[in-house]
């Protein structure tokens, strides 16, 4: 056949056709909303701490004062309140830190002698200094915690002396806000093991480190709030202003609430209820067992929010490679952070190293006093930059850990780029 006889069979309308896709396709590219095609959440670096070691613990030698730490929170601190840093790899340190520890816990072993058992079951709030920059030659440091870090972010401590735990601080979050300057941090009253009721409550400060300057501002979710089990906060330039506040003391449901006044600290309402939640576990899925909030949200370069979220199997621990709990993701829609536009087809993070899976640190032999077996649990991130964060998890409930991650985002055909 010859190209003269392919001419004469190429008609005009046909040609106007494809001119049309091409500039469809390429010159004008068609952005639809990301869905799960469109973004990718995975590890970096699985383990920040060279040796097998964790970020923060007893057996480390960074708690001495403390059976347990785990679940922590990340802020920037104000530049006048860097403290100096006890080691060789920086001068000052980068990064605050508000962790939550536990000195013993009754209903795993004898807590005769311990300092403090009014809340030896629920815990406190330290808050330290780190250095969290990772390369080649750095690893993530911090301070060691001892009771002289204890900080009740603006409220009264339990009475002293008591012989059972009356209440405790617990699992806390952090926010900044770039308008008032403030930190707005979210923690669990939590008393008896959080039974019968737990709250979330809501404290600030314009630095995190002047013990003197947090202030107490009760419930996030005003008087007589219903039970809650933590809250991230995303704090906008501009209303509304969102938190995502679960709903159990395992995991069940993510419920968001909404404020156009953060400096009413605590007008959040509620916009979502338990029949009709803004997020759940999906039936024969990873997440099917319930949903619990994780670390404060933060900015991609895509102008959308990544949303780590975790998962607890519950009571009793039942064995699974997802362990006793998990972490996921999901992102957030920047312009409406209501809207879930992207979400985890498997989980980013379960349980695998020995002290995850309450076994030891390497080379430090077995810790027989964790407190859980299989649970990973976030409640703290740090951006590190071109869509890289680090995760800092509780392990073991007894264990501070470190995971580095990145999000990649592919548009529409083409190929993912950071």
């Amino acid at each position: 056949m010859s190209t003269k006889g392919i001419t004469h069979s190429l008609n005009l309308p046909y040609l106007h056709f494809i001119y049309t896709l091409f500039i469809l396709y390429y010159i004008i590219p068609i952005h639809s909303t990301p869905t799960i095609s469109n973004y990718n959440v995975s590890i970096v670096l699985r383990d920040t701490v060279p040796n097998g070691s964790s970020l923060i613990s007893r057996i480390n030698g960074t708690s001495p004062d403390f059976n347990y730490t785990f679940a922590t929170a990340w802020f920037i601190p104000p530049p006048s309140s860097l403290p100096t840093i006890p080691n060789t790899h920086a001068t000052t340190y980068t990064d605050g830190l508000i962790v939550r520890v536990v000195e013993c816990n009754a209903n795993h072993h004898s807590c005769a002698g311990v300092a403090h058992p009014e809340w030896t079951n629920a815990g406190a709030l330290a808050i330290i200094g780190a250095n969290l920059n990772i390369s080649s030659s750095v690893y993530p440091t911090t301070e060691i915690i001892t009771l002289n870090n204890i900080s009740w972010v603006g409220t009264n401590p339990p009475p002293h002396g008591g012989t059972t735990a009356l209440w405790g601080a617990a699992d806390p979050r952090i926010s900044h806000s770039s308008n008032t300057g403030m930190y707005y941090l979210t923690w669990d009253n939590c008393t008896e093991n959080c039974y019968p009721h737990r709250t979330t409550m809501l404290s600030t400060t314009n630095d995190p480190f002047n013990y003197s300057s947090w202030i107490f501002r009760g419930p996030l979710l005003g008087e007589n709030p219903p039970y809650s089990a933590g809250a991230s906060l995303i704090l906008r330039s501009t209303p509304p202003h969102y938190a995502f506040i679960s709903n159990s003391d395992t995991a069940n449901i993510i419920n968001l609430a909404v404020t156009n006044d953060i400096n009413g600290y605590t007008g959040w309402t509620l916009n979502t209820t338990s029949t009709n939640p803004w997020m759940a576990g999906r039936p024969g899925m990873w997440d099917s067992s319930g949903v619990a909030t994780g670390a404060q949200p933060e900015l991609l370069s895509t102008g959308d929010y990544l949303f780590i979220y975790n998962i607890d199997t519950g009571f009793p621990y039942h064995p699974s490679y997802l362990g006793r709990c998990s972490i996921g993701w999901a992102i957030l829609d920047g312009t409406d952070p209501s809207k879930i536009i992207a979400r985890a087809a498997v989980p980013l993070l379960t349980p695998q190293l020995a002290w995850e899976t309450c076994g030891g640190e390497s080379g430090k032999g077995p810790w027989p006093m964790c407190q859980e077996p299989e649970v990973v649990f976030s409640t703290g991130m740090k951006p590190l930059g071109n869509d890289r964060f680090l995760v800092l998890y509780g392990a073991a409930d007894s264990y501070v850990g470190a995971v580095e991650i990145m999000v990649t985002f592919t548009e529409d055909g083409m190929d993912g780029k950071e």
